[in-house]
């Protein structure tokens, strides 16, 4: 009977040993890009994206095993879904469900390059199609069939797709300004001759894990601690050692929010003179509705301000950290609601204000200390924001570790289950996200109001259209001055009166929440 108990023991301590040595280590497929994943002669990878996915895995406490594919292997690989990560992987609508997602890693401008003006509405008129060229296996390739107007051919590598297009062999390639310059290069090619003739967007690229409910666990662990990597000065550092390389290739290169940006898109590419009008989503002033459209007051306004201004654009959504890289990278970028801070004056036109609110700093009722500034905290206080939102950034800059969430509620918890010390918030914020969650709040109180702030209809400077500018001022002021207007925020006022105890009134074009000290 011992026997038997030592014997099962031992097998429990080897299998709970193997289960954690199997942890240790973490194949990552990469496939050969400049700078980013460059093949080495004695069968390293070396590159930004590989430097960047074994600094994740450490900081989780796994050892990377590189392992260099061809990329149209690599996606193969991938789909196998097998327990591994992948570099450079394309996030595009065909492999959205296919993928976890654990970190950007670029976003870059791609369109089409060749010697000849691309007009894809007049080769839609006439029912002719071009010739286009790209890597086997890259995410263009499912793109570029999304046109109907482009006939594509791949090639095993961008320096045979791109010389096809020199030799006269297909119209143009379908790749990014950046990887152009370094493939040419590379590859002794001149290509003077070829130029962007249409820009499809910006595409952004991953570090991505098969999604499978096997990998589930280890994808979110992963996910967590890159998000938590992209706060540390370490990935600072590794930026910084890759930067430089990527703006000689790239004058553009650039971080902008954990991600790195390559290219822009300037005014007047394609024709386009509708702006591009996106917001992220929070509770109240921008939200979805049941059926998945965009309600609320702020919501409601620009759509107004829109039509005032005889624009007819849909608006978008998306997470403050592709909206930053979008707005640096593209002209004529409507962002709302937007807090107009020291940081982001010269980065943005301010069209009109949304509305005014106290940014406060908030902890359980059992706190004892008194603070009345960031800087008179304890050094290190762990302190709840939303992840991508300024006070993101003015919690590290006075010393103290963020606690990063990607929605309101979540962040809000982290006061609540003691996972944070403090919660930045704003007074109005803060009613509105404590009402939808019970007694997750009981006991709150406010240390100190950090600042008085107005968020803002705002346009991208980059590139952007002066008179569309002017033209979406007067919209605003016009509109703010009619019975519309006021129609307007009487029925969101009545409305809201009867979802949240937060004080509102309207005050010269602007929805004050609470009572601003």
């Amino acid at each position: 009977m011992i026997r038997w108990l030592i014997l099962s023991s031992w097998l429990l301590v080897n299998l709970f040993t193997f289960a954690t040595q199997a942890e240790e280590s973490l194949v990552v497929l990469s496939g050969n890009t400049p700078v980013f994943s460059e093949f080495q002669d004695d069968g390293t990878v070396n590159g930004y994206s590989v430097d960047y996915a074994r600094a994740i895995l450490n900081a989780a406490g796994i050892e990377a095993e590189v392992t260099p594919l061809p990329f149209a292997r690599l996606i193969e690989r991938m789909k196998l879904g097998e327990r591994l990560i992948a570099t450079g992987i394309g996030r595009t609508a065909e492999r959205e469900n296919n993928f976890y997602w654990l970190a950007p890693l670029t976003a870059n401008v791609i369109g089409i390059y060749g010697p000849k003006p691309v007009n894809i509405e007049a080769l839609s008129n006439q029912n002719k199609t071009l010739s286009i060229s790209v890597m086997r296996g890259d995410y263009r390739a499912q793109l570029g069939r999304e046109y109907a107007q482009f006939d594509m051919v791949e090639y095993n590598t961008w320096g045979q797709a791109i010389g096809a297009v020199l030799k006269g062999r297909v119209d143009a390639v379908f790749f990014s300004e950046f990887g152009m310059d370094v493939i040419c290069k590379q590859n002794n090619l001149d290509c003077t001759s070829l130029s962007r003739r249409h820009t499809h967007n910006i595409q952004y690229s991953y570090i991505a894990m098969p999604k499978t409910k096997a990998n589930k666990v280890i994808a979110d662990r992963l996910t967590k601690t890159a998000r938590a990597f992209a706060q540390t000065p370490a990935f600072d550092k590794l930026v910084q050692r890759w930067l430089p390389t990527l703006t000689e290739i790239s004058a553009d290169a650039n971080e902008i929010e954990g991600v790195i940006a390559l290219g822009r898109i300037e005014k007047d590419e394609n024709n386009v003179s509708k702006p591009w009008v996106i917001t992220k989503l929070e509770p109240l002033f921008s939200e979805r509705s049941r059926r998945g459209k965009l309600k609320g007051y702020a919501v409601e306004l620009v759509q107004s301000i829109l039509r005032q201004a005889d624009l007819s654009t849909e608006i978008l959504t998306a997470p403050w950290q592709r909206i930053f890289v979008e707005s640096a990278m593209k002209p004529d970028v409507l962002v709302f609601s937007l807090a107009r801070t020291p940081e982001r004056e010269d980065a943005f036109h301010w069209i009109t204000p949304i509305t005014q609110n106290a940014y406060s700093v908030f902890v359980r009722a059992d706190y004892q200390g008194s603070a009345t500034s960031l800087e008179e905290l304890p050094k290190g206080s762990r302190i709840a924001v939303l992840k991508g939102d300024f006070r993101q950034e003015l919690v590290k800059a006075a010393g103290h570790l963020d606690v990063p969430m990607d929605t309101w509620a979540e962040v809000v918890m982290q006061l609540t289950n003691g996972h944070a010390d403090y919660l930045f918030l704003s007074d109005g914020g803060t009613n509105i996200i404590c009402d939808g969650l019970d007694d997750a709040c009981e006991g709150f109180k406010k240390l100190f109001t950090y600042q008085k702030a107005t968020t803002y209809l705002a346009m991208s400077k980059q590139g952007s259209d002066q008179t569309l500018l002017n033209k979406l001022k007067f919209a605003a002021d016009t509109f703010k001055q009619s019975e519309d207007y006021r129609l307007l925020y009487t029925k969101w006022l009545n409305t809201y009166s009867k979802k949240t105890s937060l004080n509102m009134f309207e005050q010269n074009g602007v929805i004050v929440l609470g009572k601003l000290e």
